[in-house]
């Protein structure tokens, strides 16, 4: 007996087909970024430059890792998240095959508006206003943004000075105020 003509097909779309996983979730990612970070104060350069940080944190993640110890409240050892890359990458999946089967277009390819209504869709209802610490963001967006605010970038940005927080400034500029950005 033939196969019935609406029989779903096993086979993934084409468009999905014509470029390998590493390519949709660099892609998609960077789509992503583009419409979550804040592209106004940080320009396509900016962008880029927090997205590649993103990944180089994401590829050093250590699942599950021994966090500083509060010694004066508790000898209990507190542990850190699972590794969120498994998650994260299923969910720029799932924006991406959800553009597909919308639009017929990759993710990248929809107007920003087309984007954050798919992206709309797919973050948690209810979750937390404050960020949480990237690596348990219940979604890629919030870890992308979550990753962000906590750089000294975004920080010099917020203030609107080279404040630069997590970095060594030296003791001899403790009592200089911190130049304006631009400068």
């Amino acid at each position: 007996m033939a196969a019935s003509d609406c029989a779903p097909s096993s086979e993934a779309p084409p468009s999905v087909l014509s470029a390998s996983s590493r390519e949709i979730e660099r892609t998609t990612l960077e789509a992503l970024g583009r419409i979550v970070l804040p592209k106004r104060a940080l320009g396509d350069e900016g962008v880029s430059s927090v997205l590649d940080g993103f990944r180089d944190w994401l590829s050093g993640f250590e699942a599950v890792a021994e966090l500083d110890h509060p010694y004066l409240w508790t000898d209990e050892i507190a542990y850190g998240p699972p590794d969120p890359a498994p998650i994260w990458t299923s969910q720029l999946e799932a924006l991406e095959l959800e553009a597909n089967k919308r639009h017929d277009k990759r993710y990248s390819d929809l107007s920003s508006e087309e984007q954050r209504m798919i992206l709309d869709r797919h973050l948690p209802k209810h979750f937390d206003p404050d960020l949480p610490d990237a690596g348990s963001a219940p979604h890629v967006a919030i870890g992308i943004l979550a990753y962000f605010y906590r750089t000294s970038h975004a920080n010099d940005l917020g203030y609107g000075a080279a404040i630069e927080k997590q970095t060594c400034r030296g003791l001899d500029t403790g009592p200089d105020e911190p130049a304006p950005l631009g400068e």
